[in-house]
């Protein structure tokens, strides 16, 4: 069985934190000394440019207690994150990122400098472009933060790691991969190949922010910060994920890089099978989580529910608020299908072309207005009838 630990956690004090931290481990069966003269690669949740209270980022001091538990057990910290559209340097003064690798001495890895990872397992992608300072790592510890998404309906251990891909190069791989299905399996093969394609095998360890989550639609300042007052931890990406889709009582067939990774052997998805260390999820008084509105009803895959036509009748697309919308064009640049075009007349909003939009809500995520909401389909209810 695959060990999680999961711990009770009510603010963001550094000292606590890093206390918390340090006895996950031991839940775990890791002990701090693993550090000790080793390069470690720090991957926070950098989404976008977001004051720490949004919850859109990895806490600040969240970073900061994993940056000293490493420092202080003999490891050599290096801060490594490419944020989707705004630059790296951006996005850590807004968080407050910046400060505190200043104060406490942790290098900041270039994000342009990128090297090949190749795997050769039993998957369909195979080869991934990533930051090169992993290369050079013995550990990779991952903090991602808990939150709801609108295309694969959380994201927490496993997407994180997407991170690692430079900018706007994650958004030809939602161009490449644009279903909730096809997404999900290339974050499964990327995983794997983080796991398995490296010369020598990387430890990977995941402690997850959950002491402030993000409900609604997330992962971007469009979600609604909440508190759940937990963080958690494994060396299994999958097993993190599933043990924090179902404390906050979220459905846990709708986390396909749970319930796929566990069928392709990349990870344990099913409770009955992970070793649950430290509280219970009773403990805990999370109720009625929301989730996206884009989330729990996968796109159809089957012709003729896979046309354009139905997909505009089916699904929920993004929409601009002329309200909110400042046109800063940051929805343009990322989108990875094209579909989005400047104003027309006095519009005041992106001009959307959704024949060409492939509902990955890359547009939603990078929007620091919040400005970009969803619209259900005109037949949306019938495809909740059918699937009830």
């Amino acid at each position: 069985m695959t060990r999680v630990a999961l711990l009770k956690c009510e603010d963001y004090d550094s000292l606590l934190i890093r206390e918390k931290m340090l006895k996950a481990l031991n839940l775990i069966g890791l002990e701090p000394g693993i550090f000790a003269g080793k390069k470690v690669v720090i991957k926070p949740n950098l989404l976008s440019a977001s004051a720490p209270e949004q919850s859109v980022v990895t806490h600040p001091e969240f970073f900061r207690a994993a940056l000293r538990m490493v420092r202080d057990h003999g490891g050599t910290p290096l801060l490594c994150e490419s944020p989707g559209f705004q630059p790296l340097a951006k996005v850590m003064k807004k968080t407050g990122y910046d400060r505190i690798a200043e104060e406490e001495g942790c290098e900041v890895a270039d994000p342009r400098a990128t090297a090949l990872l190749l795997c050769d397992g039993p998957c369909r992608y195979k080869r991934f472009e990533i930051s090169s300072a992993v290369f050079d790592a013995d550990i990779i510890l991952n903090l991602p933060k808990f939150k709801t998404h609108g295309l694969t309906y959380v994201t927490g251990a496993v997407k994180n790691l997407f991170g690692l891909i430079y900018g706007l190069n994650k958004s030809q791989w939602h161009m490449k991969a644009p279903s909730k299905e096809e997404f999900s399996d290339f974050l499964l093969d990327y995983y794997s190949a983080l796991l398995n394609g490296f010369e020598k095998r990387k430890v990977l360890i995941h402690l997850m922010d959950a002491v402030m989550g993000m409900e609604g639609e997330g992962p971007g300042v469009a979600g609604t910060p909440r508190k759940i007052g937990a963080i958690l931890a494994g060396e299994d990406a999958v097993s993190v994920d599933a043990v924090a889709t179902r404390l906050v009582g979220l459905r846990l067939k709708e986390v396909l890089t749970v319930t796929l990774g566990e069928k392709r052997g990349v990870g344990v998805g099913s409770l009955e099978r992970i070793d649950l260390q430290g509280a219970g999820l009773d403990e805990f008084q999370v109720r009625d989580y929301v989730p996206s509105k884009a989330s729990g009803r996968s796109p159809v895959s089957r012709w003729p529910l896979n046309t354009k036509v139905f997909k505009d009748l089916l699904v929920e697309k993004p929409v601009p608020s002329r309200e909110r919308c400042t046109l800063c064009y940051q929805c343009k640049a990322i989108c990875p299908g094209g579909a989005i075009g400047e104003s027309k007349g006095e519009s005041g909003i992106p001009c959307y072309d959704y024949d060409k939009c492939i509902r990955c809500y890359c547009c939603m995520e990078i929007c620091p207005e919040a400005a970009i909401g969803l619209k259900r389909g005109k037949l949306q209810w019938l495809l909740g009838k059918w699937t009830n």
